[in-house]
C-alpha cells in the first residue's frame, strides 16, 4: 500500500500541536463540564480508538480526514491513561514518566527488530502501521506526564508552559539541522508538541481578563 503517513513539513506540525489542543479540550470538556467523571471517559475513548484506529488501518493510502481524526483521538486516550493513574492511583509524575519512557522505548525496540527501520517514510504496510500508531499512542503518555511533572517543579501557569517545549523543539530542530538523526529527531518532536499543544489549550481555557497573570507562577 502506499505510504500511510503525510509529508512532514511546516504544516505537518501545526495540525499536530492544534490536534493536541482539540483533543486535551475536548478530554476536559466531557470530564468537567459534562460531569462524565474521568474513568467514564477514559472508557469512552479506549472503544472509540478500536473504532478509528479499524476505519485507518482499512485504508490503502493516505486520507487526510481518518489519518487526523486518529490523531485526535489517540492523543485523547495517551493523556487520559496518564491523569487516571496522576489523579484517581496517585502516581507520582516521575514515575509515570519513567514508566511510560521505557514502555516506548520497549515499543520502539520491538518495531526497529521486527521492521528494520522505524522511518515514517516506510509506513506501506500493516505491521508498520500498527507499530506507528501503537508509538503515537504511547509517545502523548511520557509528554503528559513530563509535561506535568515540569510544571509540579516549576510552579508555571499554562501561559509560561508554552515556552518550555517551544524551546526543547527549537533546540531539536537546530539538531536536526546541524546533521542530527532524522527519526530521533521526528519523534523527540513528536513527543514534545504534546505539552506544547495541551499548554496551549490550558491558556486559551483561561478566563481572558485572567491571561494576563498566567504568565507568572500560578
Amino acid at each position: 500500500m502506499l505510504n500511510k503517513v503525510p509529508e512532514i513539513t511546516i504544516w505537518f506540525w501545526i495540525i499536530k500541536i492544534l490536534c493536541t489542543t482539540v483533543g486535551e479540550s475536548f478530554a476536559d470538556w466531557i470530564n468537567m463540564t459534562l460531569g462524565v467523571g474521568l474513568v467514564n471517559t477514559s472508557l469512552i475513548f479506549t472503544v472509540v480508538p478500536v473504532v478509528v484506529l479499524g476505519v485507518q488501518l482499512r485504508l490503502r493510502r493516505y486520507v487526510p480526514a481518518a489519518y487526523w481524526l486518529t490523531v485526535v483521538v489517540v492523543s485523547i486516550t495517551g493523556t487520559l491513561y496518564t491523569d487516571i493513574l496522576t489523579d484517581s492511583r496517585g502516581v507520582p509524575l516521575v514515575v509515570s514518566t519513567t514508566v511510560f519512557s521505557a514502555v516506548l522505548a520497549v515499543v520502539f525496540g520491538v518495531w526497529f527488530m521486527r521492521e528494520r527501520t522505524l522511518s515514517i517514510h516506510s509506513i506501506t504496510s500493516t505491521p508498520r502501521e500498527a507499530f506507528y500508531w501503537l508509538a503515537v499512542l504511547v509517545t502523548f503518555a511520557p509528554g503528559t506526564a513530563a509535561g506535568d511533572w515540569t510544571l509540579d517543579l516549576t510552579g508555571w501557569g499554562p501561559g509560561m508552559s508554552v515556552l518550555l517545549p517551544t524551546a526543547l523543539i527549537a533546540i531539536t530542530v537546530v539538531g536536526w539541522r546541524l546533521g542530527g538523526q532524522p527519526v530521533l529527531a521526528f519523534w523527540l518532536a513528536y513527543i514534545l508538541t504534546r505539552p506544547l499543544g495541551a499548554n496551549i489549550g490550558d491558556w486559551l481555557a483561561t478566563p481572558a481578563r485572567s491571561r494576563a497573570r498566567v504568565w507568572g507562577p500560578r
